[in-house]
């Protein structure tokens, strides 16, 4: 009797700590937030049996006091790509599409720029894969009052056909484009003959069982129950309507994302009866085709998953960032578990790492202890430090900066290879042979060093973004160049300053007025653009039209204060500071001007 007793008691207690993890989950959570200054989250775990567990903290309208329930719903951002793929793995299946066909063969009138066209051309699974080479958005994309529920898919591109010129060779390297998985869905409407939306919602959603997600618009007004969005101040975001929907459009809820991801992890069938080839399932996440995957680094992104090594773990993954939202989907399919998570808040400054670290740490996965380096650096391998440079900007129009910011500096010291990004801190990379490296905590190889078939010196990190090395003297030109242009600037407008309280209005003969004034309109447009709601950024507006003629103005100001101290004949010391001063603004201006950073036009 006392053992069974004993039995019952342990029993007892075990279902007691069971039933108390998701109250002890909410609490290590509820502190996150507290502790990263977060409005909310809603979140939803998926067990090894099956079993969905749903939770949630803080606001769904934090200045109206309105507290999340986890029934809520709520947008995922980027995490939609992820759906919307799986929507093309269902055609894929029922074989209504190849995804290795071309992309002609269903959008044979896209204006498509390939100059790889006859020998490699854009694929419908390049799309999925991030690897059609095409660039990620325009500002315009995003912010603009002119996207509504209904503009057609093919305003991404009509508006500027340039968006579509493929800047990499078909399936040879990843760059993330949410322009690509607008016009998979245009595939879509191709193929089943209406609305995107329409069919996903009633052959995808349905089915899964998501019975409370859409990829039609949802707004807080139509719906009550959708969180809205925060800022950093404080303020509420309300869902807007945006060119790129398919990239980002998806309202569901946190046990809806928890049927999707069990069914993730699952062999494809619902009801006993095929759904989605579990042989597509089963390449989520594992990249082919790219030069990265030829060298033979297996993480990397595949049919709208990336295989992601952190936190001591290894699993299928997709964030999703948006106005208002931040969120992460994380599978481990040989353990069948999962977790999702949405913050209703966009901020610059939290770690929303510490979210995904609490709920890794809930499910209790397996850690193994990263095998310790044993292989020796190849002799020769010095050649590789230096600097490397993105070869796909992110955002087109800003691709001088885009580029050198996210310049990554590597350096060899005997054994040890160390990447040092402009932007994060610096880590050290382990050999692991056949020019394959593993970031310190990772389990995986992470990187990997190769010539493309070019022969320039590549260098790829965790599947993903492939940089090419690059001068030093190219790197550190670009940024002294705008550095000495700035103090240019700096001084022309000290000067002018100085002149003026020195004469007074006689200052307009003096040579240096024209660079003053021309660096004084640039003051013109900031109280527009100040009190200009970020939903127009992307538009031509009064503020960004202003903004456009003065910086066209500033080079032709410059030119004119350069000629008038020429004709001066820099007759004093203080004119030959300012014609100096006048040489090395007009170089950095005219680096802008080569990079079509001037005239600056915001909705280009």
């Amino acid at each position: 009797m006392t053992r069974y007793y004993a039995l019952l008691f342990f029993l007892l207690l075990a279902g007691v700590t069971q039933a108390q993890s998701p109250v002890l989950l909410r609490q290590q959570l509820q502190q996150v937030l507290d502790e990263e200054k977060l409005v909310g989250a809603v979140w939803t775990t998926v067990d090894s049996a099956g079993q969905i567990t749903v939770g949630c903290a803080g606001y769904r309208n934090k200045p109206a006091g309105q507290r999340l329930s986890p029934t809520d719903r709520v947008h995922v951002g980027s995490i939609t790509k992820t759906v919307l793929a799986m929507g093309l793995l269902r055609l894929a299946t029922e074989g209504k599409i190849r995804l290795d066909a071309p992309l002609s063969r269903y959008l044979p009138d896209l204006p498509m720029q390939n100059p790889w066209a006859k020998t490699h051309p854009v694929r419908v699974g390049h799309l999925l894969d991030h690897t059609a080479g095409l660039e990620d958005l325009r500002l315009w994309h995003m912010f603009s009052a002119e996207a509504t529920p209904n503009t057609p898919l093919t305003e991404v591109f009509r508006r500027d056909p340039s968006v579509l010129q493929v800047r990499t060779r078909p399936g040879s390297a990843f760059a993330y484009s949410n322009i690509g998985y607008t016009l998979a869905a245009m595939v879509i409407e191709a193929v089943t003959g209406g609305r995107y939306e329409t069919y996903l919602d009633a052959q995808l959603l349905k089915p899964l069982g998501m019975t409370r997600s859409t990829f039609q618009f949802v707004s807080q007004q139509a719906d009550p129950t959708l969180a809205y969005g925060h800022l950093d101040n404080g303020e509420v975001v309300a869902a807007l309507p945006i060119f790129l929907r398919p990239s980002t459009q998806l309202t569901t809820t946190a046990h809806d994302m928890g049927v999707l991801m069990r069914f993730l992890m699952s062999d494809g069938t619902l009801g006993g009866q095929p759904f989605i080839d579990p042989a597509l399932l089963a390449q989520l996440g594992k990249p082919v085709g790219t030069d990265a995957a030829r060298q033979g680094l297996a993480s990397g992104y595949r049919l709208g998953l990336v295989t992601r090594d952190r936190y001591g773990v290894v699993g299928l993954a997709h964030s999703g960032n948006m106005v208002g939202y931040n969120a992460m989907l994380y599978l481990f399919p040989r353990q069948k578990k999962a977790f999702f998570i949405t913050h209703n808040m966009d901020s610059e400054t939290a770690n929303y790492d510490r979210s995904n670290q609490v709920l890794v740490s809930y499910l209790n996965l397996p850690r193994p202890t990263p095998p310790s380096p044993n292989a020796q650096l190849p002799n020769g391998f010095a050649e590789w430090a230096g600097y490397y440079l993105p070869i796909v900007p992110k955002f087109e129009p800003l691709a001088l900066l885009d580029r050198y910011t996210n310049v990554l500096q590597v350096r060899v010291q005997a054994q040890e290879i160390r990447i040092e990004p402009m932007q994060k801190e610096a880590f050290r990379l382990d050999y692991v042979g056949h020019r394959l490296f593993r970031a310190e905590g990772r389990q995986l190889p992470s990187t990997v060093f190769f010539r493309n078939d070019d022969g320039q010196m590549m260098l790829v990190a965790d599947g993903r973004t492939p940089f090419v090395k690059t001068s030093g003297v190219w790197v550190w030109g670009v940024w002294l160049s705008l550095s000495l242009g700035l103090v240019g600037l700096f001084w022309l407008l000290l000067s002018g300053f100085v002149q003026w309280f020195r004469l007074g209005m006689s200052v307009r003969y003096r040579p240096i007025v024209w660079a003053w004034l021309g660096i004084l309109l640039l003051l013109v447009p900031v109280p527009l653009l100040a009190t200009q709601s970020f939903t127009t950024w992307g538009d031509f507006t009064a503020g960004s039209g202003l903004l456009a003629l003065v910086t066209a103005l500033l080079p032709l100001c410059l030119l004119l204060a350069g000629w008038r101290l020429w004709r001066s004949g820099f007759a004093s010391f203080g004119t030959k500071l300012d014609g100096l001063a006048v040489l090395l603004s007009l170089q950095a201006v005219g680096l802008l001007v080569y990079w079509h950073l001037i005239p600056f036009r915001l909705w280009i």
